[in-house]
């Protein structure tokens, strides 16, 4: 299932959201805190920069913060 973008009216200065499944949302969120943490980026930026990076690989936003994940454990184990 693709994610979709939410109609809601946003903030001119906000990233869109995207709806997804809880589980891909603690994914998404867990990939947003390392790049928060390893980048010193805002929330907003690291948010950002997921979409960047799953738009350029042409994949989920969901899949891309699995990786980010999954590369972050083997590095720090």
């Amino acid at each position: 299932m693709r994610p979709l973008i939410t109609d809601t009216p946003a903030p001119p200065s906000s990233t869109p959201r995207i709806l997804l499944s809880p589980a891909d949302q603690k994914l998404v969120d867990s990939a947003r805190d390392i790049l928060m943490h390893q980048r010193d980026l805002s929330e907003e930026q690291a948010y950002a920069l997921l979409l960047e990076m799953a738009e350029k690989r042409k994949t989920g936003v969901a899949d891309i913060s699995l990786q980010l994940v999954n590369i972050t454990k083997r590095l720090t184990i």
